[in-house]
């Protein structure tokens, strides 16, 4: 990444995701999609109604590989003026090869602005990245 970034763990509301490419102000709504794809795993998030301080979610994950791990994708944001990293939680699907997780929700962080947003997909072992990917919205 080259800055170095405070890291702020959330527990409450899910996504999944890594950095974006557009700057959002409260005046807009922008919306917008990441997607990407690791060896055993691939999934998209799609954004709507994205502004500074909320935006909507719907997204899904594939397992691709008879591998004995399960597959995540969550939604990660960046406050540009403070620097803080925000890792949401974890979407999974643990049905194995071949199956695939949708889900719609929202992300609504208390203080901090989702100036960029992206999503990671990761292939993981327990609670273990074992490969991961990530695209920008």
């Amino acid at each position: 990444m080259g800055n170095t970034f405070k890291r702020l763990s959330v527990t409450g509301v899910a996504a999944v995701a890594i950095f974006a490419t557009t700057t959002v102000t409260n005046a807009s709504a922008a919306s917008g999609a990441a997607a990407c794809s690791v060896t055993g795993a691939s999934g998209s998030l799609t954004f709507t109604n994205w502004t500074s301080h909320h935006v909507d979610i719907s997204g899904w994950v594939k397992d691709n590989a008879a591998d004995g791990h399960h597959v995540a994708i969550r939604l990660y944001s960046i406050d540009d003026g403070t620097g803080w990293v925000t890792d949401w939680p974890w979407h999974s699907d643990y049905d194995g090869n071949g199956s695939s997780l949708s889900f719609t929700t929202y992300a609504s962080p208390s203080g901090d602005a989702l100036d960029y947003i992206g999503a990671e997909v990761a292939v993981m072992e327990g609670n273990t990245i074992v490969r991961s990917c990530s695209d920008a919205a």
